[in-house]
């Protein structure tokens, strides 16, 4: 016996003062303790009525698991490989965490001999640890077990059960956010609150087998007790707007409904849907984004939102309206944001995730059909472990429509989504311009990513790792890892450390106006007014529908500086032709490609290089990016057409400047408006976009390009062969 283990006699004591006697269906354990029978008795009557009792019935129906293992068997695919492969690891005594939504998933493995170190730090990153401890994995042993039927899988997950809660006795006193005064790196808070969900899931796997003993089950229903006790003294004024406040609140509302026998459960679910009402009106912008601006955080609050929901719907349990209402708008929020592809963008802390297993379970809580459309065409192997048989039978049946909104603008969380359809192959653009999101926001400020015919082009970085000492984990949070603008080589956001800024930039300007043929974003911000002499940056984004984008980058300053743009693409290879400034992507025969045109190469240095991307923690991967620059005074423009091709495509669109005169036929400055003249391929068709730098303020404000009088700030003159088609877009 451990050293941290209770004796018989006073675990037997503990679970007595835990639980309510009273409980009506504690009749047989009430007897038995009445009695005075030996503690196994006691054990055992409490392990008798855990199998038989009928409610709650939480995330599995005991008749329902045969049906639940031939539907997964069938449909599971990689996702049943992974929880094999996992199991089998486990049982082996290797660790590699890599389940969809972990979020620091592992790529090296790491195996015990014996006993399993649950302070184990590899190559300095404490994140493993915590991933250890989060026992994600037990659910893959308890699902391997009824899957295969194999004793070996329920035994190691009990053997891991027992150690785990035996060499790990809850701290004395918690730490809201950061690692117990004991030393232990078992028992950070958010720890605790995934461990809670995850027992809870894996328990029903294991409940009627042999391996879950009478004595084992009482010391996880006394560790249960234990984590929630834990968890509701924990909390604090920074959980409420934290994404750990909602995971560590998520725990304790599953203990205090998995064991509505412990006499403190009415007050943890008290507790735990007033931290969740809390949260809920915190931490949700008014457009449904997590503030935090990673998509990883906002994925994992919302499953924890749709985990309470489903339990509270089960158990007939009141909710507080404002976490429904926030978990739908969360919701819509991942449909209408996701690339064609069905994945998340990797802004801010995130990883390359596909978000229609999320999608999914909202579609079957909600009865909503375009959250359907946005889900995966059957239900998926979790959401059928979750749901049960009959809730993937009603999927099968559920209307699903494609959302009403195509392109949409974020603009309490400054994203701005051009896309010219709901189809896989759609053109998609993503424009932020909003605040930063603390320490899982990235220096992103303008930064831009591009997917087209099923394939990233330009992208985000990633975010590495959360080590400190790894020096790609700052770089990647850097302004340079994004597709933005510099002014002389200077950030405008400063990183100084894994989730500490220095000088930030705040958004300014923004403006999106959708349109049936354009849409249209703009933005800026003032992370260069702190220079001797401030510069403002302004980028302006025309998608001319349905098939390639117009991107400005004007600055404003009163001396002479250096501008640069960065575009950062997807792996693959990337040519840049250094006479007129085109950098294209080079995929092969059949597959889609990409290109960047600037308008005036002539004013350009451009290069081309070398980078690193991670799109999975833990995991880096070489690509390429260019950089733009120019010299420029008073007020200084690039513009690019951004021009997907499609599989076969090999022509690009002409791009050039064109003079601009006033209505009274004098020539107009630079500074005052600029316009470009774009002959599309194979196309009788060409594109002319006039820019003004300020509004029009009088009729010397109305310019004449190629014969076409116009008066607006941004203006699209569509040429045919017969008659020209003005647009007037702000």
């Amino acid at each position: 016996m451990s050293a941290n283990t209770p004796a018989p006699m006073e675990m037997e004591s503990r679970l007595m003062d835990m639980l309510d006697l009273r409980h009506p269906s504690l009749d047989r354990v009430r007897k038995a303790a009445g009695q005075g029978e030996q503690p196994d008795k006691i054990y055992a009557a409490l392990r008798q009525h855990w199998i038989t009792k009928q409610a709650p019935v939480m995330f599995v129906r005991q008749e329902e698991t045969e049906e639940i293992c031939r539907y997964v068997r069938q449909y599971g695919g990689e996702a049943l490989q992974q929880v094999m492969r996992t199991a089998d690891e486990v049982v082996s005594g290797t660790f590699l965490f890599r389940f969809p939504w972990d979020m620091e998933r592992t790529r090296v493995p790491v195996t015990f001999s014996g006993l399993v170190d649950w302070n184990h730090v590899p190559d300095r990153d404490v994140e493993w640890s915590y991933m250890l401890n989060r026992h994600r994995y037990w659910i893959a042993l308890g699902q391997a077990y009824l899957l295969t039927r194999e004793g070996k899988y329920a035994a190691v997950c009990c053997q891991l059960m027992e150690d785990w809660i035996d060499r790990n006795p809850v701290p004395e006193h918690s730490s809201p956010n950061a690692i117990p005064e004991t030393g232990t790196l078992a028992w950070r808070s958010i720890e605790a609150g995934l461990r809670c969900v995850n027992w809870i899931k894996s328990l029903p796997y294991l409940l009627g087998g042999p391996h879950m003993t009478p004595r084992l089950t009482a010391k996880v229903l006394v560790s249960l007790h234990e984590h929630a006790e834990y968890l509701a003294s924990s909390f604090s004024g920074w959980k409420r707007i934290s994404n750990w406040g909602v995971l560590e609140s998520c725990g304790l509302f599953m203990v205090s409904v998995f064991a509505p026998e412990f006499r403190r459960a009415p007050l943890w679910r008290q507790l735990s849907l007033q931290r969740l009402e809390e949260t809920a009106r915190l931490q949700v912008l008014q457009d449904g984004i997590h503030w935090e601006q990673s998509p990883t955080y906002h994925h994992e609050v919302l499953n924890c939102y749709l985990d309470v929901i489903r339990v509270a719907c089960q158990e007939a349990i009141p909710l507080p309206e404002v976490v429904i209402q926030v978990a739908r708008k969360m919701a819509y929020a991942s449909l209408l944001e996701a690339k064609p592809n069905h994945r998340q963008p990797l802004r801010g802390d995130s990883d390359d995730n596909d978000v229609r297993s999320v999608l999914t379970a909202a579609a079957l809580l909600f009865g909503d059909a375009e959250l359907r459309f946005g889900g995966y065409d059957q239900v998926d192997y979790d959401n059928a472990w979750s749901f049960g048989i009959e809730e993937v039978r009603r999927y099968a049946k559920m209307p699903l429509s494609a959302p009403t909104q195509i392109s949409h603008g974020f603009e309490h969380a400054g994203h701005y989504i051009m896309r010219s359809g709901w189809d896989e192959h759609a053109m998609y653009l993503n424009f932020r311009c909003g605040p930063l999101g603390g320490g899982h926001g990235h220096a992103d400020m303008l930064h831009i990513d591009v997917h087209a015919y099923g394939r990233d082009f330009l992208t985000d970085l990633g975010r590495y790792n959360y080590s400190e000492h790894t020096p790609l984990r700052r770089e990647l949070k850097c302004c340079r890892a994004h597709n933005t603008t510099l002014v002389d080589g200077v950030d405008f956001t400063e990183v100084t450390g894994t989730w500490a800024y220095g000088r930030i930039a705040h958004p300014s300007g923004t403006r999106w106006i959708p349109g049936r043929d354009i849409d249209y974003a703009e933005g800026s911000h003032d992370g260069y007014f702190g220079l001797k002499d401030p510069v403002r940056p302004i980028r302006k984004i025309l998608f001319i529908k349905p098939g390639f984008w117009i991107l400005i980058d004007t600055f404003i300053s009163g001396e002479l500086h250096s501008y640069s743009q960065l575009f950062h693409f997807a792996p693959g290879k990337v040519c840049l032709d250094g006479d007129s400034g085109i950098c294209r992507t080079e995929n092969g025969k059949g597959e889609p490609n990409f290109a960047i045109i600037p308008a005036e190469p002539d004013h350009l240095r451009a290069g081309l290089h070398t980078g690193t991307l991670s799109r999975e923690y833990n995991w880096a991967e070489p690509h390429s990016y260019v950089e733009y620059e120019r010299k420029g005074t008073k007020v200084t423009s690039l513009m690019q057409v951004l021009y997907p091709l499609a599989p076969g495509d090999e022509q690009i669109p002409v791009v050039e400047k064109v003079p601009v005169c006033r209505y009274t036929g004098e020539p107009a400055s630079d500074e005052d408006v600029l316009a470009w003249r774009i002959q599309l391929p194979a196309s009788l068709r060409t594109v002319l976009v006039a820019v003004c730098h300020h509004a029009p303020a009088g009729p010397l404000d109305s310019y004449v390009v190629e014969g076409n009088q116009i008066f607006g700030e941004v203006v699209v003159i569509n040429q045919g062969l017969e008659e020209s088609e003005i647009i007037v877009v702000k």
